[in-house]
């Protein structure tokens, strides 16, 4: 791959060729391009029908999925436990902190900036004004890959400040993050600047607890509770250096409780 850049010099500017290595593409995942049609069948899914993503479901039949989109004016998010979805914006708790919802034949589809409807073990990427869209997985042979270069899990605390406190003790759960009535979770984290976000899960308030975490770690070593969503990362690794870094990311999941990964210094490769 060649490259080109421009350069000051006494005759004014001058164009020089230079050539530079391709970024190193990403191991243990596979992608695959989605046409106009899928996109156009996800946009009804979800913004007509309301009911789960058969795109996504072709990949993870039975799993949860989540929606995650921003837009020019905002954003939607959305859970779909089992057959129907719940969104943010079709939601009168939560409409007044999203963003419209989009028309599912496309016709505004400039307002998107970035979509991403998820399940714990794939993903529909769907990009800007809906031009691209690609689904993501684990590959089959990830067992194979060296320690270093394995998708490996993280979590990532939801922000909100805690909740308001009971009105009989005083508090005003207005001013404070809390879940929302319904049977699919949904809850509003609010910040002491007023910034206030849906969020399609459960709320808790974050806390440090002695409590046994996930994968069985020792009883007493504080644990992290909160609202979470956790991310799976692809590494990959420069060819000319042996430097490895995240180069890829996959939503997995909104969660409520002890943090559903290990902490970072934490586990095996952290550790090493």
């Amino acid at each position: 791959m060649g490259g080109f850049f421009v350069r000051m010099g006494e005759e004014g500017v001058t164009g020089v060729d230079v050539a530079w290595e391709e970024a190193a593409a990403p191991v243990g995942v596979e992608t695959a391009a989605i046409d106009e049609a899928g996109v156009r069948g996800v946009l009804v899914d979800l913004f007509e029908e309301g009911r789960r993503c058969r795109l996504l479901d072709r990949y993870a039949p039975g799993e949860p999925q989540w929606l995650l989109a921003e837009l020019g004016d905002g954003r939607i998010t959305g859970g779909c436990p089992e057959r129907y979805w719940r969104l943010s914006c079709d939601d009168p708790s939560t409409a007044p902190v999203s963003a419209p919802p989009l028309a599912a034949d496309g016709s505004d589809a400039w307002r998107l900036l970035d979509a991403v409807v998820f399940s714990p073990s794939a993903q529909v990427h769907v990009g800007e004004a809906a031009e691209a869209a690609w689904l993501s997985r684990d590959a089959p042979d990830t067992d194979g890959l060296p320690a270093w270069l394995r998708p490996r899990d993280r979590s990532f605390l939801l922000v909100g400040w805690r909740g308001g406190g009971a009105p009989q003790a005083g508090g005003d759960p207005a001013r404070g993050s809390r879940t929302l009535l319904g049977p699919i979770p949904f809850s509003i984290g609010r910040e002491l600047s007023g910034t206030t976000a849906a969020h399609p899960v459960s709320w808790q308030d974050f806390d440090v607890e002695r409590r046994p975490a996930p994968g069985g770690a020792d009883p007493r070593t504080p644990t992290s509770v909160g609202s979470w969503i956790s991310v799976r990362e692809y590494w990959a690794e420069d060819r000319a250096t042996g430097a490895v870094g995240v180069a890829q990311h996959r939503l997995t999941g909104y969660h409520a409780g002890p943090k559903p990964t290990a902490p970072l210094g934490l586990d095996e490769l952290d550790d090493a």
